[in-house]
């Protein structure tokens, strides 16, 4: 499992990249431009095991200064919880305002945000199960690297934190009548991305 350390320096150094590329970006006129982004994701730390997705990202703005809109849906194994086990599914919209650093083929981007949605829950192995569903909120810190392959296609990397602020809380009883421990997600999740960028005219 990645550590929460190993994806935040990480996240600092792009910040750090594209502050010192913005305030060096010349005066020419910033051109608006449309594109998406579709991307597989690597979530750690949400539960106790990995969760894999992909999303769908539309974008709006320059290389300099851009919003992403989107969406996420990622998953795990089940895990297990008291006599039980629970499978989880996790989607979420978000929102995302960024800045970045165009050289050549070359873009450094960072992105501070949020993302709201629900996560499903399928519970086994209990006679009373806890909620189908539960809401999700969470802050987003974000940065990613392009290479353009061409004019409109380009291939990305990133890496990502989340802060819950609303999480899942798990408890349910079984044909004994225990009652499973409760499970928050962890003070702070790791994401790793990849996927490819196209413009849009």
């Amino acid at each position: 499992m990645v550590s929460r350390h190993a994806l935040v320096a990480p996240a600092a150094l792009l910040l750090a990249l594209c502050v010192a590329g913005t305030a060096s970006a010349s005066d020419r006129p910033r051109r608006v431009k449309h594109g998406v982004e579709a991307q597989g994701v690597v979530a750690t730390q949400v539960l106790p095991h990995t969760f894999f997705g992909g999303e769908a990202v539309y974008v709006l703005g320059s290389d300099s200064f851009s919003a992403r809109f989107g969406g996420q849906v990622i998953s795990g194994r089940a895990f297990e919880i008291g006599d039980g086990k629970i499978g989880n599914l996790l989607s979420v919209f978000s929102i995302d305002g960024c800045g970045g650093r165009q050289v050549f083929r070359h873009r450094i981007r960072m992105c501070v945000g949020s993302q709201a949605g629900v996560m499903s829950h399928r519970w086994q192995g209990f006679d009373r199960p806890g909620r189908k569903a539960t809401p999700w909120v969470a802050g987003v810190l974000r940065g990613d690297y392009r290479y353009s392959v061409t004019e409109r296609l380009g291939l990305m990397f990133g890496v990502g934190v989340t802060l819950p602020v609303i999480g899942p809380e798990f408890r349910a009883t079984d044909a004994n009548g225990h009652v499973s421990p409760l499970v928050f997600p962890g003070p702070v999740t790791g994401m790793l991305t990849f996927g490819a960028t196209f413009g849009l005219r």
